[in-house]
């Protein structure tokens, strides 16, 4: 087999390949054979027939497709090899000549992927903005320890609510004289500094007291997930039945045991000081990581053709639209609300982005002659098992129905180890 090949405009590939003739019988007589022994002509058992027959019958252009079908994966590989292309897209032959007794000759035509070129990606100090814990972090863990383990205690007292108490009560809502659907509740418990109810509803029940019947107007907020009632104005009917207010345990040994295997609460406020410098050092790595690979990004330099954008946009689009019916939502009205001219600039920059992101990592991983192992992947899958709570045996089901999935769990890996090399050659400074 030869090849000569062309670059044309917009990144594609011609290739002009000629596999000799006797290749290319072969490969005939093989599609042939495979062909015959499963067609059932009158007259004749199963693979019998005489060859002029079986090509009347069944066409001699379908034969020679399929000898091609079987030759051009093997033959293309060569190709791929010998041109050191790196393909956008699967090929397809646009002609070809197929004559028994001649060579065979095929026009094909791939995308390829732009060229990279990438400014030196080691030794330099990169600036990041530093995460800094509060001063006052291991108290509001501890805050929140002692919230969780906190109880309810009624107000005997006669006294109005405030902002920090808990509530029960009954609502009848209206907007004008309709009730509103679904709007009312009887012995309804309301934790007022945590409402999850719309805005001003919570803070207007502050000030009242035990056993009071009052009215309150609030707005429905514009987004509301209801059509009728957005931005729609509306009384709420309150009658107060109790007051309850958040007793928090002491901060002792005991509250220790309780919130973990702990002995004392000096072994608490180690285990969470750990906690705490970890998060910060891992958000810096983090922080450092997303640092050195925009430089790399912003001083790479990437023609990207148009063709390879539009299909990024056309995934990233049907990925949103998938995204938003599993939440219910419309993806045409969405588009609508934020228009369409907005929504298409987004994502076209996401579109770049990714590709310009996907390109570099393969270009570094090359470069560094990354090696992607079994051990690697089975990693990375419990990694993502654990993240989606399921199983690594689930992970490889939905790879196993979904090929895709693999190459974007090889891409994951990839881009870790580029995030290494590019940390390890590096320095930092904080900003």
């Amino acid at each position: 087999m030869t090849s000569k090949l062309e670059i044309l405009e917009g990144n594609i590939a011609k290739i002009d390949m000629t596999i000799d003739a006797k290749e290319a019988q072969n490969a005939y007589n093989r599609a042939f054979k495979r062909i015959s022994s499963n067609v059932n002509i009158a007259g004749f058992r199963k693979g019998k027939a005489p060859k002029n027959i079986v090509e009347k019958y069944v066409g001699v252009e379908r034969i020679k497709a399929e000898a091609i079908e079987s030759l051009f994966p093997k033959e293309f590989s060569a190709v791929t090899s010998e041109h050191k292309l790196d393909l956008a897209v699967q090929p397809y032959i646009e002609s070809y000549e197929y004559e028994e007794g001649k060579d065979l000759t095929m026009v094909v035509k791939a995308e390829l992927k732009p060229e990279v070129t990438l400014s030196n990606y080691k030794e330099n100090t990169i600036e990041f903005e530093e995460f800094k814990t509060e001063e006052n972090a291991l108290e509001s863990e501890l805050d929140i320890i002692r919230q969780r383990f906190s109880t309810l205690q009624n107000v005997e007292e006669d006294r109005e609510t405030k902002a920090d108490d808990t509530v029960v009560f009954d609502f009848d809502g209206f907007v004008g004289d309709e009730a509103i659907e679904h709007g009312s509740g009887k012995n309804y418990t309301l934790d007022l500094a945590h409402s999850n109810f719309i805005p001003g509803f919570a803070e207007q029940l502050v000030g009242h007291k035990k056993g009071e019947e009052f009215t309150i107007d609030v707005t429905f907020p514009e987004n509301y997930h209801q059509d009728k009632l957005k931005g729609a104005k509306a009384q709420f009917k309150i009658k107060l039945h109790e007051i309850k207010t958040r007793i928090l345990p002491e901060l002792d040994d005991e509250l220790a045991k309780k919130a973990g295997k702990f002995d004392s609460l000096e072994a608490l406020k180690a285990d969470i000081n750990k906690y705490i410098e970890e998060t910060a050092k891992n958000e810096n790595e983090k922080r450092k990581a997303e640092a050195v690979f925009n430089k790399v990004v912003d001083e790479a330099k990437i023609d990207i053709q148009d063709t390879m954008i539009e299909r990024e946009i056309d995934a990233i689009r049907e990925e949103t639209r998938q995204n938003a019916e599993r939440y219910g939502q419309n993806f045409d009205e969405l588009v609508e609300k934020e228009g369409k001219e907005e929504v298409n600039k987004k994502f076209r920059e996401e579109a770049i982005k990714r590709i310009k992101n996907s390109l570099i990592v393969e270009k570094i991983a090359k470069t560094e002659d990354i090696k992607i192992g079994q051990n690697d992947i089975l990693e990375q899958v419990n990694e993502l098992a654990q993240l989606y709570h399921s199983t690594a045996a689930q992970i490889f089901e939905e790879i196993r129905q979904n090929p895709a999935g693999f190459s974007v769990i090889t891409q994951q890996i990839a881009t870790k180890k580029v995030n290494e090399i590019l940390l390890n050659n590096n320095a930092f400074k904080a900003k």
